[in-house]
């Protein structure tokens, strides 16, 4: 274990690098050091890390020059640094207090979060193979996009660019991507909280409503989880916090459950980077005047939610187009509108190298009522949200901000409050997610699951602003008026209620599990699969390019993939209904460079699955050779997955196809001998 906080001091150092470079861009517009420090090192790597991406996305930069990738590190990090040297006043010694301060705290909450990761670090269950895969290819790819590690010769068409900014971290350090994935749900975590802390204290320069802020962002769970838990005596588990009623057809999932599970997903990756944004988007609310350097800084940090995951874009949109409105109410400004419009323009411009590459598998918006009513969904269970539901959820924060709006009256009910337009653009979200529905691939094929992802997406932006308007108003309102009761119980209540999820999960997530103390995400092969073990390491040692090699292909959730998802090599395919999913095509849509409609893409990967077992299972060795050279495979596995899966494999035509690279127990690797197109 020593090692492994060993390697997590060399990823957190080079992550603190990036602080300087974030620091020089946000101190212009961030006048309180400590805010503009606790944002930096993310701004830094938001910089930075598209700036690079740009450059090997144009193809003028090989991702895996790591010299030098930190070369230009190194030659921004001091040029930021002899910036700051240069221009800034000589109040070191302030600066220097807030800085350890700030680092003291962040320090400590990274290491609580990985000391409580190492009792169940295994990146294995629900969806990690599949974030894994992400981060793995990211870090190993020569240019942008990466080749899709699960579908040969196709690029990853899905939201791959936050799991990319952590793995610069990662090459930039040496940190194998199998602690890394550890050591970066550390650094989301800790950034959370550091960042909400922040933005509330500068509102309202109370450490104890900073402190509940960035307790309910990433730690509370809802008042229907506590309630259930005492209910059933402590027999409700962690699990329970996504589904608050039963049937239920939609995910309510907070950062709290996402930080347990520790499913690197791109909403989770997007969440300090949400918080980084909100506090430029207040400079965009609150300054006289907007100069475009602002604008362009914006842009960007709104471009890179984007391309982390594009619901954050959407929620950060709505926000802009509020703050427009607010201004032109407040000052008549009719200028900022088009300020605004050429952030959202830049803003797009930005994400161009993305999105000319990437097709959505959304189709358009549709309106909730009429889909319910023409499928016939359940009243109450499928649509809308039980008010049960929306209680257990929503009522807390609600209860709060109704007293405030009582107390504060004239002064919240203005357009120079930013907390009621957060609290606003939070209404607006709930509402829009009863009323409309992004068409995708479950509301064509499994409708009573329409707006599952409609509804978690919006749902998790709606409790971080819920959490930082609730604590800040709430703040404001204690301090202002005599009538001091009611706010602190009700909030007691909810961080009392909330507190049931985190003891909860920590107990049945982490303390009680069985498996060995460690922060290698991928050592549990070691143990339960170890001679696909020995032949990942083999691959790493050996193979420094990514290259396709035939294992076993399955469908998700389940063992398939894992070679390529710890190795970093490509499958012609895997993870079959996630692959669906990726590149999914509504009905009636035409795919890009195509003049005929396609089918929905399961045909594809259907037929591509169905040629990985006619090469394990095929007598002929000329066909095999044939299929082999379709995909370009320089590798085929034989462990036990393989066997089970393929129980009519011929063993013997691989001998001549190629020769034993690697064999460990029963499983064997063979290097293709013949020469592929």
């Amino acid at each position: 274990m020593a090692k492994d906080y060993l390697y997590a001091v060399e990823f957190y150092l080079v992550f603190l690098m990036f602080a300087p470079i974030g620091l020089v861009a946000a101190r212009p517009f961030i006048e309180n050091f400590r805010s503009a420090y606790a944002l930096s090192k993310l701004l830094g790597l938001l910089l930075f890390g598209y700036s690079v991406w740009l450059l090997s996305s144009l193809r003028i930069l090989d991702f895996q020059n790591i010299f030098f990738v930190r070369i230009l590190f190194t030659l921004a990090a001091a040029a930021s640094i002899y910036a700051l040297w240069k221009y800034w006043p000589r109040e070191w010694r302030n600066i220097l207090k807030n800085t350890l301060t700030v680092e003291a705290f962040w320090i400590f909450f990274y290491f609580l979060y990985l000391w409580l990761r190492s009792h169940n670090a295994e990146i294995h269950g629900t969806e990690r193979f599949m974030d894994m895969a992400l981060f793995k290819a990211s870090s190993m790819t020569n240019y942008f996009p990466p080749i899709d590690p699960w579908r040969a010769g196709s690029p990853i068409n899905y939201y791959y660019y936050g799991h990319y900014l952590f793995s610069i971290i990662s090459n930039l350090s040496g940190v194998a991507a199998n602690y890394a994935y550890n050591f970066t749900l550390g650094i989301i975590f800790s950034s959370a909280l550091m960042l909400a802390w922040a933005f509330v204290r500068r509102f309202t320069n109370s450490k104890l409503f900073a402190s509940l802020a960035a307790f309910f962002v990433v730690a509370a769970g809802t008042i229907a989880f506590g309630i259930c838990v005492i209910k059933t005596s402590g027999a409700c588990s962690y699990v329970k916090s996504t589904r608050l009623y039963e049937p239920s057809y939609i995910i309510n999932e907070m950062p709290s459950y996402s930080f347990t599970v520790g499913d690197l997903h791109a909403h989770l990756i997007a969440l300090p980077f949400f918080l980084l944004a909100l506090f430029f988007l207040y400079e965009l609310f609150e300054r006289k005047k907007i100069n475009y350097i602002l604008i362009g800084l914006v842009s960007l940090i709104l471009a890179s939610l984007g391309l982390i995951n594009p619901w954050d874009f959407v929620s950060l949109a709505l926000i802009v187009f509020l703050i427009a409105v607010f201004r032109i109410i407040r000052t008549k400004e009719k200028e900022f509108l088009a300020k605004a419009l050429s952030l959202g323009i830049i803003s797009v411009i930005l994400m161009l190298p993305f999105l000319l590459r990437f097709e959505s598998g959304a189709s358009r918006i549709g309106f909730s009522p009429f889909y319910a009513s023409e499928h016939a969904l359940l009243t109450g269970y499928q649509y809308p949200t039980p008010l049960s539901g929306w209680l257990g959820i929503w009522s807390g924060f609600i209860a709060i901000l109704a007293i405030c709006f009582l107390m504060l009256r004239d002064k919240i009910w203005n357009t120079k409050n930013f907390p009621f337009l957060m609290f606003l653009t939070a209404g607006l979200l709930l509402a829009g997610v009863e009323l409309f529905f992004i068409k995708d691939i479950y509301s064509l094929a499994n409708p009573p699951y329409f707006r599952a992802n409609t509804v978690f997406k919006f749902g998790f932006h709606t409790w971080t602003l819920l959490s930082l308007a609730a604590m800040i108003l709430s703040a404001k309102a204690i301090r202002e008026y005599k009538l001091k009761w009611a706010l602190p119980i009700i909030i007691s209540i909810l961080f009392f209620l909330g507190l049931f999820y985190p003891v909860k999960a920590i107990n049945e997530f982490y303390l009680s599990s069985k498996t060995s103390r460690t922060l290698d995400g991928a050592l549990f092969l070691k143990t339960f699969y170890p001679n696909d073990y020995a032949a990942i390491n083999w691959l790493d040692e050996n193979v420094r390019e990514r290259k396709v090699i035939i294992e076993a292909a399955g469908d998700s959730y389940k063992e398939f993939g894992r070679i390529s998802v710890f190795s970093g090599m490509i499958n012609p395919i895997n993870w079959l209904t996630h692959e669906w999913g990726w590149h999914f095509k509504p009905e009636g849509r035409v795919a890009i460079n195509s003049k005929v409609p396609q089918e929905s893409g399961w045909g594809k990967v259907a037929a591509v699955s169905g040629d990985v077992r006619q090469i394990y299972e095929s007598n002929d060795p000329e066909e095999t050779r044939i299929l082999l050279e379709k995909y370009g495979a320089e590798f085929i596995y034989i462990g036990d997955l393989e066997r089970k899966e393929y129980p009519n494999l011929s063993l013997e035509k691989f001998y001549k196809l190629g020769q034993i690279a690697f064999s460990s127990g029963n499983s064997k690797l063979f290097r293709l001998s013949f020469r592929t197109k």
